[in-house]
């Protein structure tokens, strides 16, 4: 194993929608990496790949059925490569610590916070990656291991 990543929703998401950051996510699935996601994950990346085929938004031109499920397809052989962080108590405990040293917009943000910080305790090398800004900083008030993908590009 190289390095161990716990990509939030919008990294999983760069590597279908082809936006800035695309090519360092393929690199981190091409190398022998141990990646890791929460569960939610799954619906976030799905509600963005449905968007884009069924209901765009303003300056969005719609994808194909075909090129629709060519995504579904690929994320569904990325997901089989990395392990899976289940939805657990402890995590929504671990959101109440987030929540009390700083505010993030969306509840799935501070879940995707919890679930990395409580994988962490397990693989100690994980780092955090995220194409979020206010996740990352937030982030950073408990571990330097944090990636933000706007930042590096």
């Amino acid at each position: 194993m190289n390095n161990d990543y716990y990509l939030e929703s919008s990294v999983f998401t760069k590597r279908y929608t082809r936006e800035k950051g695309a090519d360092f996510v393929d690199k981190i699935f091409k190398e022998n990496n141990r990646i890791f996601y929460l569960s939610l994950t799954f619906c976030e990346v799905l509600k963005v790949l449905y968007r884009l085929y069924k209901y765009p938004q303003h300056g969005e031109h719609s994808i194909t059925e075909t090129k629709f499920n060519n995504l579904k397809a690929s994320f569904a052989l990325d997901l089989l490569q990395a392990k899976r962080i289940a939805l657990t108590n402890e995590i929504l405990n671990k959101s109440i610590v987030i929540l009390s040293e700083g505010y993030l917009k969306s509840s799935f943000d501070v879940l995707q916070l919890a679930g990395f910080l409580i994988t962490k305790e397990v693989y100690q090398n994980l780092f955090l990656i995220t194409a979020d800004n206010d996740l990352a900083g937030l982030a950073l008030a408990f571990t330097s291991d944090v990636i933000n993908l706007n930042k590096i590009i």
